[in-house]
């Protein structure tokens, strides 16, 4: 039985990931929230996967979040 392939979103043009990855920081720079939070990898992976800049932002506010320790999460803000 041959393998059932997913579909592979659009490539993005030259430059466009740049952009994209400015969009994010000044979204996350608005909430507080370090853009060094996740590593490079990971930012090329959710633009890769065709995430948007907000998509992205809200990943990265939540593993920022969740970086914190136990304590410091029930703290009242």
């Amino acid at each position: 039985m041959p393998r059932k392939t997913k579909a592979k979103p659009p490539a993005a043009p030259q430059g466009a990931y740049a952009e994209w990855r400015q969009h994010v920081a000044a979204l996350l720079e608005g909430k507080g929230v370090w853009v060094g939070v996740m590593r490079e990898k990971r930012w090329r992976d959710l633009f890769i996967e065709g995430a948007t800049p907000e998509e992205a932002a809200s990943r990265a506010e939540t593993e920022a979040h969740n970086m914190r320790t136990t304590f410091a999460r029930q703290k009242r803000r």
